[in-house]
């Protein structure tokens, strides 16, 4: 039986590792697989594809799109795909089309949410396939689903509000979603903002699968978390069985440095115009 193959191209972060590209404050991948590719998120703004063509990714392949959760740094670039592509089908949870803010320091608040409504993106051609529970994406390609929280040691995020049922209030990120790849020994598990926490997410990734994952690439959404609750997140997901993780966007340059400093595991680093490689354990390199 032929091995099972993972490669994710980082389009969009907040860093770049190749020169000409362009960094910016979001978050897509693009995750090539057998029947076609897979658009994991749409960064902050057009400039996602344009990197896509600079690294010669042929965007013609994708099949479908992933939203990890309604925010425009993962959501603001899905108008100028769908009118390249024509329209796509759409994975994400119901709740991605909440209105979300932030509530800012001396600034008030502002809109953070998507940049159309379902209605508008759907005019563009969007097909959404908006669930709670489990979708398989693509043989071997699943997203998480709403994530049960099993830990308090999800980001605390008291300024990110969102509005649900004409009540505005602090976001419980129930739309926070995540894929699983699923190799032959071994699991990837790409996450946006992991604003479900990644203790909880990771674990409900096992739930699933019946196995820990053994590698994490995407957000990790620590860079405003303390020290302390940096270390206690690194402890648990390595003592679950999380052997790498490669942490970017949200991450921030102090939550990388201090994730690096806690995991017991490997800690990678990847940015625009990285591809990352997974072996049939689940392992991942960045190159």
């Amino acid at each position: 039986m032929a091995r099972k193959k993972f490669e994710a191209i980082v389009l969009r972060d907040n860093s770049v590792a190749r020169d000409g590209l362009k960094a910016g404050h979001g978050l897509s991948m693009l995750l090539r697989t057998a029947v076609g590719s897979i658009i994991f998120d749409c960064g902050d703004s057009a400039e996602t594809w344009e990197n896509a063509d600079a690294m010669g990714v042929d965007l013609s392949e994708v099949c479908c799109v992933t939203l990890s959760h309604g925010h425009y740094d993962h959501t603001n670039g899905l108008p100028a795909l769908l009118q390249r592509l024509g329209g796509a089908m759409v994975i994400g949870h119901p709740a991605v089309f909440e209105p979300r803010w932030a509530d800012r320091e001396g600034g008030g608040r502002e809109y953070i949410g998507p940049p159309n409504t379902r209605e508008e993106l759907e005019a563009m051609g969007a097909i959404f396939e908006l669930s709670a529970d489990s979708v398989e994406v693509a043989p071997d390609v699943m997203t998480t689903g709403e994530v049960p929280r099993v830990s308090d040691l999800a980001p605390e995020s008291p300024h990110l509000l969102v509005e649900r049922d004409g009540q505005v209030m602090e976001d419980d990120f129930v739309d926070d979603i995540s894929l699983i790849a699923r190799m032959d020994e071994g699991d990837v598990l790409l996450t946006g903002c992991a604003h479900a926490g990644l203790v909880n997410i990771v674990a409900r990734a096992a739930e699933l699968t019946g196995r820990c994952p053994v590698s994490i690439a995407g957000g990790t959404h620590l860079a405003r978390e303390t020290e302390e609750r940096i270390a206690l997140v690194a402890a648990d997901i390595y003592e679950r069985g999380v052997r790498q993780v490669a942490p970017m966007h949200c991450s921030g340059e102090r939550g990388a440095d201090l994730l690096k400093q806690h995991f017991a595991g490997d800690t990678l680093r990847a940015g625009v115009g990285s591809t990352i490689v997974a072996d049939a354990t689940g392992r991942i390199t960045v190159q």
